[in-house]
């Protein structure tokens, strides 16, 4: 018996039903690399194509003839290809660099009471805020200066300057706790606009909680605000020439009405663009801030 052949040709079929596995295996394996490339690809197409939405949204809301409810702000679909643009007016917010170097605590005390925020954190919160933005190291009462930063290994904090960004609020040491308590806190608050809150503007919340108007009358303002095509924003509005006029055309007086001239104004006006753009099921968004009638100019652009 030829015992070296018996043995190489024993030899012979592991050896190729191994080399059949391993090639089996690296065609799968490769066929995973390059499925996971080509979705890859995909999505990264999808996702420039939903920015590119985007952006044409952001071009048609930059426009100033372009008022909401304008056709022009939506075009396609969620599911497929297309755009959806939100206009509103960042006046209607409060610019907290506006009123704390305006010495002005009453509009924090207000608003943070409505919250439901005790008197410990609230102070501490408008102590930090001062503390956060006036241009000395000197700490106020319930405040927090670079010691307490430091201690906290924060070093180079407060920043001693006006806030840039709402974000930059949660850095704030006292506040970030009562912000944390509130999870659509920003919706209420600007650094674009420089003056008292735009009662064209005004969100419920702001009206309800800082000069105390009931539900119905914040209605009643609303539905004066949008004019007949019940949108707010465009050129049927109702246009107030005073605090003292729409407070008597809801039928606020007293202490609401002290309320709203200490904290709100008829004038102003900084638009928001918020522009999504969809791709099959993807969605880019871009938020720009531009003086309102401003030709086109940006103050500010972020993107997510």
């Amino acid at each position: 018996m030829n015992w070296p052949g018996c043995f190489r040709r024993g030899l012979a079929l592991p050896l190729v039903l191994w080399s059949i596995a391993f090639l089996a295996g690296l065609v799968v394996l490769v066929s995973g690399v390059v499925g996971d490339w080509v979705s890859a690809e995909i999505r990264a197409e999808k996702t420039f194509r939903a920015r590119q939405m985007a952006l044409s949204g952001i071009a048609i809301g930059l426009s100033p003839e372009v008022k909401p409810g304008d056709p022009l702000l939506k075009t396609g679909s969620r599911e497929g290809e297309g755009y959806e643009v939100k206009l509103s007016d960042e006046s209607g917010k409060i610019n907290p660099n506006f009123w704390i170097t305006g010495n002005n605590r009453e509009i924090f005390v207000r608003l943070f009471e409505s919250w439901n925020v005790d008197d410990e954190l609230r102070d501490a919160a408008i102590d930090g805020l001062i503390d956060w933005v006036d241009a000395d190291d000197f700490r106020s009462l319930h405040g927090a200066e670079r010691g307490e930063y430091e201690a906290l290994g924060r070093p180079g904090f407060p920043a001693n300057r006006p806030l840039l960004n709402v974000r930059e609020m949660e850095a704030v040491l006292g506040l970030d706790q009562v912000l944390a308590s509130k999870e659509d806190w920003r919706k209420d608050f600007t650094v674009w606009y420089n003056g008292k809150i735009n009662i064209q503007y005004a969100s419920q919340p702001l009206l309800e909680g800082l000069a105390e108007l009931t539900p119905n009358q914040c209605r009643s303002l609303f539905e004066l605000r949008a004019g007949p095509d019940a949108i707010e924003g465009n050129d049927d509005d109702v246009k107030f020439q005073s605090i003292e006029e729409a407070a008597g055309l809801i039928g606020v007086g007293g202490r609401q009405l002290d309320a709203l001239v200490a904290f709100f104004d008829v004038a102003g006006s900084v638009r928001r663009i918020e522009s999504t753009g969809y791709c099959n099921g993807i969605r880019h968004k871009i938020v720009v801030i531009s003086p309102e009638n401003g030709g086109g100019q940006i103050m500010n652009w972020e993107e997510e």
